[in-house]
């Protein structure tokens, strides 16, 4: 039987994806093979932004639940390390790296004000694969290399000391009722389809942008050594970020109102603060009433950074106009 033919894979993603949001992508896998497939895997290996966890709502009609246990232990002993990773990167930061993580800290909180998502801090991409549990000998040396740097009474150290012990006992379990040694891998059953959610935080976009997800999967026989291979790949369309147009509207506002103070009205540039914020604001107010949003139809809509910079333009330049415009229709 040709590798193709072991399973069947499908992707979904949701419908409506936009910058600095986060989304869900569902990898579904069906065993078409004529039998039982152990240590199944799924591993991403090119996303569209960061992923941000291996959501705990794995679905399967037939999941043992030795094995849902050994996923749900894995993850939480994945956490605890990520978390005393934070902790410990914190304490030794440096100036520089210090100011680094603000910036960024900076822009997420700015891009969540407009998506009304709070930011969360993520693991750096290069310690992403180092903090992940594949082996048992993982488990040990990330209590060694990350879990005892916490405090002697610290509940994430006991937690992580107790969810090892479980580990241990489920993993025992597993090898007396299927002879299996330690697999971060689930067992899918002929003709059981299980599903995989992921959850993505897509990366501050300035512009609608194409993006490609793609996955492998990895799986075994019970009566063969050979680890098979599937990919699957993907291309989604993800929109701006929603803070693009309001701030393409407040740039755009800026430049207007440099435009009417120098070449408009003739006199030297000047600038008057009151004037000034006063066109940021207009620039805004305007630029978020024609921002496009999915679940609404308007007559004139912007969607990025460009349309709610020409915007901003029109709105520093007529500001006068518009205001008396205001005026009149209250």
């Amino acid at each position: 039987m040709k590798n193709s033919e072991h399973i069947a894979i499908n992707l979904t993603t949701q419908e409506f994806i936009a910058g600095s949001q986060e989304y869900a992508v569902t990898l579904n896998i069906t065993n078409t093979s004529g039998k039982e497939i152990s240590d199944l895997q799924v591993f991403n290996t090119l996303s569209a932004g960061r992923e941000i966890s291996l959501n705990d709502g794995l679905e399967s009609s037939n999941l043992n639940a030795l094995e849902d246990k050994k996923r749900r232990l894995i993850r939480d002993l994945e956490r605890a390390v990520e978390s005393a990773y934070a902790r410990k990167r914190r304490k030794k930061q440096s100036i520089s790296e210090q100011l680094a993580i603000a910036f960024i800290e900076v822009v997420d909180f700015y891009a969540s004000i407009f998506s009304k998502r709070k930011s969360q801090p993520t693991t750096p991409y290069w310690a992403e694969e180092a903090l992940k549990i594949d082996e048992w000998e993982d488990v040990e040396k990330l209590e060694k290399e990350v879990i005892s740097f916490e405090d002697d009474d610290s509940f994430l150290a006991k937690a992580y000391a107790i969810n090892k012990e479980k580990l241990e006992r489920v993993m025992s379990k597993l090898e007396k009722e299927q002879s299996k040694v330690f697999s971060k891998g689930v067992t899918l059953p002929e003709g059981s389809t299980i599903s995989f959610p992921f959850s993505f935080k897509a990366p501050h976009l300035l512009k609608q942008k194409k993006m490609d997800l793609s996955f492998k999967v990895s799986y075994k026989f019970e009566d063969e050594d050979v680890v098979h291979t599937r990919s699957n790949t993907t291309r989604i369309s993800i929109y701006p970020s929603a803070f693009s147009v309001p701030t393409g509207g407040m740039v755009g506002a800026a430049v207007g109102y440099a435009i009417k103070s120098t070449l408009i009205v003739g006199d030297s540039f000047s600038l008057n603060w009151g004037v000034l914020v006063g066109s940021l604001a207009l620039g805004l107010v305007i630029s978020l009433l024609a921002s496009r949003k999915p679940e609404t139809n308007k007559a004139i809509t912007v969607e990025d950074f460009t349309g709610g910079l020409i915007i901003g333009v029109l709105a520093g330049l007529y500001s006068e106009a518009i205001l008396t415009k205001l005026q009149t229709l209250m």
